[in-house]
């Protein structure tokens, strides 16, 4: 009888994959390689797989037609954006009977926010609204911005999905939801309390999605500061992947370090 081959060492010692898509599966709609199989091998072994992303755009359903678009079968259970993360921080720490809120982001964060019973403002109702919630809008105006702003200024509470100040494309790095974000907290004089990583709340929804612990699960991201950080709050190991936004030179100095740097997610197998 023939030995069994052995496992490659990262998918035997964790049970979770907490995986960032973009720039790590694929860049815009452009596949990463390696990464369809590194996740069928995860799925081989029944291993359990969240895809995590701070990209709040895209409803859960287009993110599933996204991956099976680059070889990556996967339900919509299988996949956490910033988007719903901030709309379960909604429901857990607000009284949302009643209330309104401007939303400047996609279709993924305008339906997320909708299922939480906030009624969602537009065009001049907007200015009176009780929330401003900010994530990555590619289709962003100055009105959009001022009517942020003067909702602000009368006392919204100002949420942001993500920090991400760059979002990784094919021909290079577009400005993200964090610069949206930075725009209107200069413009409003405040902070927004960011949700998803590397706040620790998405963190733990993430755990609670795979029912794991932090020490049998591995954070794979692009980013020093929201994938590796968040990781590393929540108690877990992570792995920076150089296919999307950070550079090897960008290590130098960081803190905290990955535990795993590899080319792409073909490394780890």
């Amino acid at each position: 009888m023939s030995a069994q081959p052995e496992l490659p060492p990262v998918i035997e010692r964790y049970q979770a994959f907490l995986v960032d898509m973009d720039g790590v599966v694929y860049l815009d709609r452009e596949p990463v390689a390696g990464a369809a199989d590194f996740v069928q091998a995860v799925r081989r072994e029944k291993k359990k797989l969240l895809f995590l992303t701070n990209n709040s755009k895209f409803t859960r359903a287009e993110y599933r037609e996204k991956l099976a678009g680059v070889g990556i079968p996967a339900s919509e259970e299988e996949v956490l954006t910033s988007a719903a993360a901030t709309a379960d921080f909604l429901r857990e720490n607000y009284d949302l009977g009643g209330s309104t809120a401007f939303v400047i982001g996609g279709r993924g964060l305008e339906e997320e926010i909708a299922a939480t019973g906030l009624r969602l403002l537009r065009g001049e109702e907007a200015k009176e609204a009780g929330f401003v919630i900010v994530g990555w809008d590619t289709d962003l105006t100055y009105d959009k911005l001022r009517l942020a702003c003067l909702a602000l200024h009368r006392g919204a509470v100002f949420i942001g999905t993500n920090p991400d100040a760059t979002f990784p494309s094919p021909e290079g790095l577009w400005p993200g939801a964090g610069a949206i974000i930075a725009a209107l907290e200069r413009a409003a004089g405040r902070e927004a309390l960011v949700v998803g990583k590397p706040n620790l709340y998405m963190m733990q929804v993430a755990l609670n999605r795979v029912g794991e612990i932090a020490d049998r699960t591995l954070v794979i991201g692009d980013r020093l500061d929201t994938d590796i950080l968040g990781g590393w709050r929540a108690g877990m190991d992570t792995c920076l992947v150089l296919t999307g936004v950070t550079r090897r030179k960008d290590l130098e100095g960081r803190h905290p370090q990955p535990d795993l740097v590899v080319e792409n997610l073909r490394e780890l197998l």
